[in-house]
C-alpha cells in the first residue's frame, strides 16, 4: 500500500486529496495534515446577520480544471457568474476612473494622455537585452510602456493583486505571461495579441459563497477516502529512508506526538515553512527559501445601506496607487459582483490594508480599522447611507514577496529535488505553492490536476 501525505489543507492540497483518490493505485492511502481548525486554508466564507462575506478570495477565475472539480463536487448549479463586462476602476487625482481589463487600459481615461501615448509606442521599442534574466515589475514597466504606466498601471495592479512593492517584485515570477510575451515577439502589446486563443475565463462564485468550494472538496474527499486531520501542526519530519517498507520514506510528525509514515510527500505549506520542515535535504535552495518575506494584510468587511440610485459603485472595485491620500491597497464590491446573494438596499465592500508599501496598518486595532476603512469608502462613495455591519480579519502571511532572481530559487530547488527523486518511478517529494506555481484559485486547481496522476 503506497501512502501519500499532503502538508496543507488548502484548496491545493484538497483538490489534490480529491482528485488523486479518483485515480488511485489500487490500495492508495491518502492523508491530508492541516494545522488550522477547518480546512480551506486562505479561502473562508462568513455567514452572519443575514451576510455572506469573504475573509479570504472573493471570486474563482475559472481553467478548465476548475469548471471540470466544480462539475465532479456537484456545484454546477450553484455557480453564480460575474458580469464580464463589470468594470474596474483606479483613484487617480482623488476619484475614481474607470479602466478596462488587459490593454485596453492603455485607451481609457485612468491614465494621463501623456502616459497613455507613450505607452501606445511600446511595439516600438527595443526588446530587452540579451544578458536580462529578470527585472522588477516597476522597472519592466517603465523600460515597456513608460514612467506614466509605472506609476498609474503598475503600482496598483502589484498592490492590488501582490500587495507588494513594483520597484522589489519580479517581473518574471509575478506576471510571467509579460515577461514571455516580450521574449516571443520582442514587445509585450504583439506577444499577447498573437498569443493563442484559449476560452474565456469567468469569474465565479457560488450561492453560499467561496466556502462551498473547500467545504465540497473536504467533503466529497472524505467520501473518497481521504483522510483529513485538522489542528495537526508539523512538529518533525525525518527522511528520506531507503525503500517503502512499512517505516515509509518519510515520518511525519504532528504536535500531538503522532507519527504518520509517508511514502509520497506533497508540501503545499508557505515558503519559509516548507524550508524549516525539509531543513538540510535542501542543500541549494533551503536558505533562499527560509528567508523569502511575506506580506501582512488586514481585511474590513463592511455593509452599508443604499438609501439612493448610484450610492456605491458598480463593477469588481477599484484599485489605490500610493500618493492619493488613502491607505486602502483597494477595494471590492462584492455586491455588485454576486448581487442575488445580497439582501436587497445593501452594498458590501471589502477594503485592503498593509502589503510591503504600509507593513503597519495590520498592527491597528479592530475599532481604528473600522473607522479607517469606513471613511475611505464613504469619501469614494459619499452616497452611502449608515453601516449596518462591519467585520476585521488579519492575514500574518497573506502572500509571498517574489523578488527579483526568484526564478533562480525555484531552479535551485528543482535541482535539490532532483536528488531526493532520482531513479524512482514515483516521487518522494512533490512541492506546490503560490511562490512556486503562481496565484489564484483556478490556476491552483489547474496544478493540482496535473499532480494528481503523478503521486
Amino acid at each position: 500500500m503506497r501512502r501519500i501525505v499532503v502538508l496543507g489543507g488548502g484548496v491545493t492540497g484538497l483538490a489534490l486529496g480529491f482528485l488523486r483518490n479518483r485515480c488511485p493505485a489500487p490500495g492508495d492511502d491518502v492523508l491530508i495534515l492541516e494545522e488550522g481548525p477547518t480546512p480551506g486554508g486562505t479561502v473562508r466564507t462568513i455567514r452572519e446577520e443575514g451576510f455572506i462575506l469573504e475573509a479570504g478570495p472573493v471570486s474563482l477565475r475559472t481553467t478548465p480544471a476548475s469548471d471540470r472539480l466544480v462539475e465532479a463536487l456537484g456545484l454546477s448549479d450553484d455557480v453564480l457568474v460575474a458580469d464580464p463586462r463589470a468594470p474596474r476602476w483606479i483613484v487617480r487625482g482623488g476619484r475614481a476612473r474607470r479602466v478596462a481589463p488587459g490593454p485596453s487600459i492603455l485607451l481609457g481615461g485612468a491614465l494621463p494622455l501623456a502616459a497613455r501615448l507613450r505607452a501606445l509606442a511600446e511595439p516600438f521599442v527595443a526588446r530587452r537585452p540579451a544578458d536580462l534574466a529578470d527585472e522588477s515589475v516597476h522597472d519592466f514597466f517603465e523600460r515597456r510602456f513608460g514612467p506614466g504606466v509605472a506609476r498609474w498601471g503598475a503600482e496598483p495592479l502589484v498592490s492590488g493583486v501582490w500587495a507588494d512593492d513594483p520597484r522589489t517584485l519580479s517581473v518574471r515570477s509575478a506576471f510571467p505571461a509579460l515577461w514571455e510575451a516580450e521574449g516571443r515577439a520582442g514587445s509585450v502589446l504583439r506577444g499577447l495579441a498573437a498569443a493563442p486563443r484559449t476560452r474565456p475565463r469567468r469569474t465565479i462564485s457560488f450561492r453560499g459563497g467561496l466556502g462551498a468550494l473547500a467545504e465540497g472538496l473536504a467533503e466529497q474527499g472524505v467520501r473518497a477516502g481521504v483522510r483529513i486531520e485538522l489542528d495537526a501542526e508539523i512538529a518533525g519530519i525525518e527522511g528520506p529512508f531507503d525503500g517503502e517498507g512499512n517505516g515509509g520514506v518519510w515520518r511525519v510528525q504532528i504536535a500531538d506526538g503522532t507519527v504518520y509514515p509517508a511514502d509520497t510527500l506533497v508540501s503545499t505549506l508557505d515558503a519559509p515553512a516548507f524550508a524549516e520542515a525539509l531543513g538540510p535535504r535542501l542543500p541549494r535552495s533551503g536558505a533562499r527559501l527560509a528567508a523569502l518575506p511575506y506580506s501582512r494584510l488586514a481585511i474590513v468587511l463592511q455593509a452599508f445601506r443604499t438609501e439612493s440610485p448610484g450610492a456605491a459603485l458598480p463593477g469588481l472595485g477599484l484599485l489605490v496607487p500610493r500618493g492619493e491620500g488613502l491607505r486602502s491597497l483597494g477595494v471590492l464590491y462584492l455586491s455588485s459582483l454576486f448581487p442575488s446573494r445580497v439582501p436587497a438596499g445593501v452594498a458590501l465592500t471589502t477594503s485592503f490594508f498593509g502589503g510591503a508599501l504600509d507593513p503597519s496598518a495590520p498592527d491597528l486595532c479592530e475599532s481604528d480599522l473600522l473607522r479607517l476603512a469606513e471613511a475611505e469608502v464613504r469619501r469614494l462613495h459619499p452616497l452611502l447611507g449608515p453601516r449596518l455591519h462591519g467585520r476585521t480579519l488579519k492575514w500574518p502571511s497573506a502572500l509571498p514577496r517574489l523578488p527579483v532572481g526568484h526564478h533562480e530559487t525555484l531552479r535551485l530547488l528543482d535541482a535539490d529535488l532532483d536528488d531526493l527523486n532520482a531513479g524512482r518511478e514515483r516521487p518522494r517529494l512533490v512541492v506546490t505553492g503560490t511562490w512556486r506555481d503562481g496565484l489564484g484559485l483556478g490556476n491552483r486547481i489547474a496544478r493540482a490536476e496535473e499532480l494528481a496522476p503523478l503521486l
